[in-house]
């Protein structure tokens, strides 16, 4: 039964995804998946993404894509239908993992499949792909299945790069070269991508350190979205948190919301969709869900303020301010995390008689 509610949850989550991003409708919110479709020659002309072409996504994203304009056809139309029909599954593994990592708090589990983001950035890019895999991965890893835990991570990674940031987690303990092995085979789609285009690694580098910060709340502090201060900046203050959640004696799934977390408190590029990956780890927290509304709210309200200004990457623009909110109700829930496992820990030894 909580399977079959969960894959509901999912499928209601995926049609409404697929219906406000739906292209040439009156109510059709912005979509980068039909960005592409304008915006890349070779993606309408049915040639290999991040081979024929450059695009700036790792090469899973790049693969869905040209995958979608294969089995689409030529028109934009068949296309959009074809990804969304790619995405389905993704939507079923992330509602079915989540509500099977928390069989003790699946009232919030339920929460997150329905989650308002996981509508409006869903089918818009490629980051509900990630987050089924980070999620699956997850729930593997608890089961003591590390080949199949990081192998899922690694597919993850291959859609976009920046979940790496979780391997260190999966590393404690034995079984280091099978869980190896299935890292590497899930960043597989890497190795045909680099024969078949060598020049991609570093036009993907080059592209991505030349983008300005886009969302980041140290923006307000320096007012440049070019600001090279304000990268470096970022990047200190990521280690020191990415550090202090590596450390950190807290549980697995606690400390994979910590570590995600940390970078997007970090980052000088922190787009709404990748929210979606934290939906496997809210439950986590336990008192998490208490601060998830406002986050929604403030994530969600980045896209529908985008644009409303010739300028949404400035200070002081509707967009940025949301994205500001957004950063401190982060912080707020980085900081919860952190205090309600000391309050644990202290109520433990308090029981003890310690």
């Amino acid at each position: 039964m909580d399977v079959w509610l969960a894959v509901a949850l999912g499928l209601v989550s995926w049609a409404l995804s697929m219906m406000v991003h739906y292209p040439g409708l009156d109510w059709t919110i912005y979509s980068d998946i039909i960005g592409f479709w304008h915006r890349e020659e070779g993606l309408r002309q049915g040639v290999a993404a991040c081979i024929n072409y450059f695009l700036e996504y790792p090469p899973a994203s790049c693969t869905i894509i040209t995958v979608a304009r294969m089995l689409g056809g030529p028109t934009e139309e068949g296309y959009y239908i074809a990804y969304g029909l790619l995405s389905l599954p993704a939507y079923i593994l992330l509602a079915i993992s989540i509500v099977r990592l928390y069989p003790e708090y699946r009232s919030d589990a339920y929460l997150m499949p329905a989650s308002p983001s996981l509508i409006v950035y869903g089918i818009y890019n490629f980051d509900h792909f990630v987050a089924a895999f980070i999620a699956f991965s997850l729930y593997l890893h608890l089961k003591g299945r590390t080949f199949l835990s990081t192998f899922s991570l690694g597919v993850a990674i291959a859609f976009k790069a920046i979940p790496i940031i979780l391997a260190p987690l999966y590393f404690s303990g034995g079984g280091v070269r099978r869980k190896t092995l299935g890292l590497l085979l899930g960043l597989a789609p890497f190795t045909y991508t680099i024969l078949l285009n060598p020049h991609y690694p570093v036009d993907f580098l080059q592209f991505h350190a030349g983008w300005g910060l886009e969302n980041a709340w140290y923006l307000w502090l320096v007012g440049d979205p070019f600001s090279p201060s304000a990268k470096v900046f970022g990047v200190w203050l990521g280690v020191i948190l990415l550090m202090r959640a590596y450390l950190s004696s807290m549980g697995f799934l606690q400390r994979s919301f910590l570590v995600l977390s940390s970078w997007m408190l970090s980052s000088y590029v922190f787009t709404p969709q990748m929210a979606l990956w934290l939906l496997p780890l809210i439950p986590a927290g336990r008192k998490l869900i208490l601060l998830w509304p406002p986050f929604e709210a403030a994530n969600i309200l980045l896209i529908f303020t985008w644009f409303t200004t010739p300028t949404p990457t400035l200070p002081w623009t509707l967009p940025q301010a949301m994205a500001l909110a957004r950063a401190v109700v982060l912080a707020a829930m980085y900081g919860l995390a952190y205090g309600w496992n000391r309050i644990t820990r202290l109520s433990a030894v308090g029981r003890s008689g310690v």
